[in-house]
């Protein structure tokens, strides 16, 4: 299987786990990222040198934050278009069609749902064409399982595998999959209100020094930028970025 990484899921071989960043993304993810390091090392030391330094570096991290951020983005929506098509399916299934029609069928419902170039109507797209060119069903939906980098669906693919390999009841597998997913995506939607506060707390609390130290420098010499004080700073704002990604961490709860 031949993956490859695109910005849409244009292809048969495209890959969840990858994103490549078009030209645009990499210049506002840059440039946002050069502009907060900047603000904040003026803040701290008020050298435009270690300014523009400190700034491409946090630049170049920025833009591998914000693919992560699009690769999870992306699957948190495959994950939902995947729950409603496995209702489509177990409709189809349920008045007793074959799951080469149920998954056409899906097909239809997905395109009037998300339109016809959403992820989920590509994928099943991928698995009724395949249908149409003698490949097995089981072989699709695995392949899907293991490009979409989701437990969800990777579960799905394997316990379809199996039971349909073994003459097993897909009506009750597809309803019981269904339920399942709906259920864990509820619960992870109440996780994310109860630690929605916690989060903003956690942001303000680590804006707070943005502030503190001007103030603070406009009522005390400092001593400017002798080695003492520069260890001082680089050791206070280490200390806070590790605050800050344990804290994330702590309130990114997944189940």
């Amino acid at each position: 299987m031949i993956k490859k990484g695109l910005t849409e899921p244009q292809s048969p071989c495209y890959d969840y786990n990858t994103y490549n960043l078009q030209l645009k993304d990499r210049l506002i993810s840059g440039m946002i990222g050069f502009l907060a390091a900047c603000i904040v090392m003026h803040i701290f030391f008020g050298n435009p040198i270690v300014d523009i330094v400190i700034g491409i570096g946090v630049a170049v991290i920025a833009q591998k934050i914000y693919r992560n951020f699009m690769i999870n983005r992306i699957k948190n929506k495959l994950t939902l278009q995947f729950k409603d098509m496995l209702d489509s399916l177990n409709s189809s299934v349920s008045a007793g069609k074959v799951i080469a029609s149920a998954f056409a069928d899906a097909e239809k419902d997905m395109e009037l749902q998300y339109g016809e170039k959403s992820a989920i109507c590509r994928e099943l797209s991928i698995i009724n064409n395949g249908l149409a060119n003698g490949l097995t069903v089981e072989e699709l939906v695995r392949d899907f399982g293991e490009r979409s980098g989701i437990e969800d669906i990777k579960s799905f693919a394997n316990v379809f595998l199996l039971s349909n390999r073994r003459g097993g009841n897909m009506k009750t597998i597809i309803s019981e999959s269904k339920s399942i997913i709906c259920d864990k995506i509820e619960i992870e939607q109440e996780i994310k209100t109860m630690s929605s506060a916690t989060k903003n707390e956690l942001n303000i609390m680590m804006l707070m020094p943005l502030i503190v130290v001007p103030l603070i420098s406009g009522f005390v010499q400092d001593g400017g930028n002798d080695m003492l004080n520069i260890i001082v700073k680089i050791v206070g704002i280490i200390m806070f970025v590790v605050a800050y990604l344990i804290g994330r961490k702590i309130t990114n709860i997944k189940l």
